[in-house]
């Protein structure tokens, strides 16, 4: 997460060697499992699912959906919310840059993939947003709009006035890794509905 000053942040080489190879450690673990993640999804939908579509399939609509929103919510939003330690030797600007990217690349794939159930549910005459798992994933969608939001405006937009916004950067700072947290969470609880959604579907 975004640290405001060179004070508290802590470069690696101030670190102990110890606590470098546990930071590396839990890094990795963290790589391996949003990649493993991914690509279970990935290998779960090409193999035994048929791959996907975006129109005439509605089976592979769905398959599309499910790839996407566990794309945005948990993948990108995972290398979001490590950026701000993995590239802590960068400059603050640049890791700030790298962090909104992940966001972006989140945000659009989770657009796209609403779109396509969207789509999947119109092609099949079926009701929309009638399911907890939708209704979780808008409240997810819309904190995760609202955080990305306050956090491009108030970490980036407002450094064009660095000095009169540092005090109030540094106080919103807690609140904004704190909700980025709880957005995370959410994300996992929808992504895991929809999958027992899906599943309970399918075995019925």
């Amino acid at each position: 997460m975004v640290v405001m000053n060179n004070k508290n942040s802590g470069t690696s080489s101030d670190m102990p060697i110890l606590v470098r190879c546990g930071f590396g450690f839990l890094v990795f673990v963290a790589e391996l499992l949003l990649f493993g993640v991914l690509g279970l999804c990935l290998f779960w939908i090409i193999y035994y699912c048929g791959g996907v579509a975006w129109t005439r399939d509605v089976s592979k609509q769905l398959n599309l959906h499910y790839i996407l929103m566990i794309g945005g919510f948990i993948f990108f939003n995972g290398q979001a919310i490590l950026a701000y330690r993995c590239f802590a030797c960068c400059k603050k600007i640049y890791t700030k840059v790298i962090h909104s990217g992940f966001f972006v690349l989140a945000i659009s794939s989770v657009t796209a993939g609403l779109m396509s159930a969207i789509k999947a549910h119109e092609d099949a005459a079926d009701k929309h947003f009638y399911s907890l798992h939708s209704w979780v994933g808008l409240a997810t969608m819309g904190m995760f709009a609202l955080q990305f939001m306050v956090g491009f405006v108030s970490f980036l937009v407002l450094l064009c006035c660095d000095n009169a916004t540092i005090k109030f950067r540094q106080r919103l700072l807690p609140t904004h890794i704190t909700f980025g947290l709880i957005v995370f969470g959410m994300a996992i609880v929808t992504c895991l509905t929809g999958l027992m959604q899906t599943a309970r579907h399918t075995l019925r």
